[in-house]
């Protein structure tokens, strides 16, 4: 059930885990689907919609993965494993704990990245030649994309809190219940510390 659900963590392989995580989002777009008969593929790929932080949560796993062939330096992930747990453990529990429970948010991140930058700057040129620019900049535009759901979460509270009241038909609801869920649970905004 876990893996089948289609939101497994790139940074646990917890396909359970990330599960009971959006579990309430996805069992009330389920339900909201079936209750306005809007079964079809479009509407409900809406329920389990694109996430930047999961898309950029693999850009860690690459980073800790070596190809078939390459020869990078031995301790490379050691390096970054050491260099991102001890710049999170400096930047404390707010940084921290979401990571460590695979929620990915642009603050803490954007913090983090800075962090190991000063904390380690000869790392970054290392990744670069380990990963490739390729990875690189697709992460780049997941990352950029993360920052905008923050923004885009944060600035549609009154909206959301008035969605209810909205004079909607049962389609147009459904849609627009997906997008705000797509926002909250694609910046990471749903995890509480």
């Amino acid at each position: 059930m876990g893996d089948a659900s289609g939101i497994q963590s790139p940074l646990s392989f917890g396909g359970f885990g990330a599960l009971t995580r959006h579990l309430k989002r996805v069992t009330a777009g389920v339900s909201e689907a079936l209750d306005a008969d809007l079964l079809d593929r479009n509407n409900l790929a809406a329920i389990n919609a694109y996430s930047p932080g999961l898309s950029g949560s693999w850009l860690f796993q690459k980073s800790m993965s070596v190809p078939v062939g390459a020869n990078p330096n031995n301790d490379l992930i050691n390096n970054i494993l050491a260099t991102n747990f001890g710049t999170m453990r400096k930047l404390g529990d707010p940084v921290l704990y979401p990571f460590l429970q695979d929620v990915v948010q642009w603050g803490p991140l954007a913090q983090t990245m800075a962090g190991m930058v000063v904390n380690n700057p000869l790392l970054l040129p290392e990744m670069l030649a380990s990963i490739g620019p390729g990875p690189i900049a697709d992460w780049m535009g997941h990352f950029a994309l993360l920052g905008a759901y923050d923004v885009l979460h944060k600035v549609s509270g009154p909206l959301s809190a008035a969605r209810k009241t909205l004079p909607m038909d049962k389609e147009q609801r459904f849609r627009w219940n997906r997008q705000l869920e797509a926002w909250e649970y694609g910046s990471g905004s749903d995890y509480r510390l």
